[in-house]
């Protein structure tokens, strides 16, 4: 079973969290407050993944994940953090050797444990490619001809369910429609609406990207983190883009 590190100051948050992991089969779980009491706890256990609010006492939860990564004892222990929407989020942090996980804004403890075992389940790194993959077979074609914009626009006109797959040489990224509205999306670390403006920012600098819109029928559960329309999605990343903020796209980093 996989042994968790919870980092949080706040504990009825780590009260929640905790529950909700050992509702979905996760009880190896530790909590602790600070990150001086952090680094205290893996001189003892070593874990295989660690949860860490951005703001905790003594170290941030940034700085802490530059500690654990300099540490070849923690070699391939995994490592998210929950940053508030208006925390600054420092240059670098999606770089190599920061957080596998950044998950900004308010997410219910659900949210959470959906991406922890996501990323337990996908340990092993992809091979680094240097061109973009090929999009899926389905009903799909270039960015360089429909940009993503004109693309997701389509699908909610068309309030289709399904999964939308972008390829570009940075990364894949994927955003989730239920009936027309984007409900989630990811992009390298990204996830939410971070991840969609990163992907709607990236495609425009990257050309040759490619996209694939997998539908799917009937009722379906995705999990939701994005819970504007279509529309005012696109505006606020147009306008990012027009003001020259593409700092977005900085947060994805190659696979």
């Amino acid at each position: 079973m996989a042994r968790l590190l919870l980092i949080d100051p706040d504990r009825s948050s780590v009260g929640a969290l905790q529950k909700a992991l050992a509702e979905a089969g996760l009880t190896d779980v530790s909590a602790v407050i600070s990150g001086s009491f952090a680094l205290t706890m893996l001189e003892r256990d070593r874990p295989d993944l660690i949860v860490s609010r951005a703001r905790i006492p003594d170290i941030d939860g940034y700085e802490l994940c530059g500690i654990v990564r300099s540490d070849p004892e923690f070699t391939g222990v995994l490592f998210v953090v929950l940053a508030e929407a208006e925390d600054e989020v420092p240059t670098g942090a999606f770089e190599e050797g920061g957080a596998d996980r950044i998950l900004v804004g308010t997410f219910a403890p659900e949210t959470i444990v959906t991406e922890v075992r996501s990323l337990l389940a996908a340990r092993t790194p992809p091979e680094p490619e240097t061109a973009p993959r090929a999009a899926p077979q389905g009903l799909g074609g270039s960015l360089d001809v429909m940009d993503l914009a004109e693309v997701a626009q389509a699908i909610g006109l068309g309030g289709k369910t399904g999964h939308l797959v972008i390829a570009l040489t940075s990364g894949e990224g994927t955003v989730f429609f239920d009936r027309g509205r984007i409900v989630h999306a990811e992009f390298g670390r990204l996830v939410g609406e971070p991840a969609f403006t990163a992907l709607v920012v990236t495609s425009h600098r990257e050309p040759g990207g490619t996209f694939c819109f997998n539908a799917m029928e009937g009722a379906t559960a995705f999990q939701r983190t994005i819970e504007r329309s279509v529309d005012s999605l696109l505006i606020s990343t147009a306008a990012g883009i027009d003001e020259g903020r593409a700092g977005a796209a900085a947060g994805v980093s190659s696979n």
